[in-house]
């Protein structure tokens, strides 16, 4: 198992703190969701069929642990003076453009599924597993936040 955490961190690591990135806009709160998907990992023994089910788990996983981290009365009380927005991180997404600030204003589903469809290459079918919602679903989220981002960019102009 040793050998086969250690893959699993080093493939995912990365990815699930991007993600974790766009939800909380926090990077200690983000490393601790990140941390917390792993140790579900160790703690529930999972054997996975694929590499797509294992990726599929462990990004189902991060997105509720990311949504528990946003509803907790800890969340809602206190205010951290450390809350930056991917201001010099090594993880950080380089993109010159508007449009991942953009990403981050759309409502939370689209924002997931908008980020990892196109930043992640995340197939509709894993989105949809991963965020335990229809492929269709999944689609309108998609085609919703396209013509939102649309908006946004003509509006810009």
């Amino acid at each position: 198992m040793d050998r086969d955490f250690d893959r699993i961190v080093n493939s995912y690591a990365d990815m699930l703190l991007r993600i974790c990135m766009h939800y909380t806009q926090n990077t200690a709160d983000a490393e601790d969701v990140v941390q917390a998907t792993f140790l579900k990992l160790v703690e529930n023994n999972i054997i996975f069929n694929s590499a797509e089910h294992e990726k599929a788990w462990l990004i189902r996983v991060c997105i509720n642990l990311c949504k528990d981290n946003l509803k907790s009365s800890w969340k809602k009380r206190v205010y951290s003076v450390h809350d930056t927005e991917f201001k010099d991180q090594p993880y950080e997404i380089k993109d010159e453009s508007p449009l991942l600030s953009y990403i981050r204003t759309l409502p939370p589903k689209q924002k997931t599924a908008v980020y990892l469809y196109y930043y992640e290459d995340v197939p509709v079918s894993r989105i949809a597993t991963a965020m335990g919602a229809n492929q269709n679903t999944v689609l309108s989220w998609l085609r919703r936040g396209r013509k939102a981002l649309e908006k946004l960019l003509k509006e810009e102009m």
